[in-house]
């Protein structure tokens, strides 16, 4: 399938599953995960990565219990938006925020230190680089797609421009400017 067709079948499931009523903060689940791969798009990110931004909340995150399939699902979004887009989405979903936020924000972290924690198995991992890299780019534009839609805007949204700065060298530029701007950062 081609990358329109799987992003058609994306939001075909999404709105099958009723995500333009389930609540999110500023507003509902579909306008948030449009958003966030609007962002992605924006911000050169690659087809691949735009899917994983429709479908990151999908099993829940660290930051949002509800998810619109269980983990004995994943088969069903496999089908959806493809097997490569569904596993990221699953590591996206499944990361141990607290534990992996913390290294990717200690400058002395490399990458051969870094150990990502599935907080649905408890198992630990040594993540490649381009995981981190998704990972972290994705971080950023959910994250910042949330402070923009605030009704406040981003100002008072320090702690996440603290956390892109302390973050930046596992980030694509691109990711990293994008962020910059819409939170109104200075380099």
């Amino acid at each position: 399938m081609t990358a329109d067709t799987y992003r058609a079948a994306a939001l075909e499931f999404l709105e099958a599953q009723g995500t333009a009523a389930t609540p999110h903060i500023f507003g509902d689940l579909l306008s948030h995960l449009r958003g966030v791969e609007a962002l992605v798009r924006e911000w050169g990110g690659s087809d691949l990565l735009a899917l994983v931004a429709l479908g990151h909340a999908t099993y829940g995150t660290d930051g949002f219990a509800p998810s619109i399939l269980g983990l004995a699902d994943r088969p069903v979004l496999a089908q959806v938006i493809g097997e490569e887009a569904e596993a990221l989405v699953y590591f996206y979903a499944s990361c141990d925020r607290g534990t992996f936020y913390a290294q990717l924000e200690d400058p002395a972290t490399k990458l051969g230190q870094l150990r990502f924690r599935d907080r649905f198995s408890g198992q630990d991992l040594a993540p490649t680089a381009a995981h981190v890299t998704q990972f972290v780019d994705l971080t950023y534009a959910n994250e910042t797609e949330l402070a923009a839609a605030s009704p406040d805007g981003p100002a008072g949204w320090t702690w996440l421009a603290d956390f892109c700065r302390r973050t930046r060298r596992w980030a694509s530029p691109s990711f990293y400017a994008g962020a910059a701007a819409l939170l109104q950062m200075e380099h």
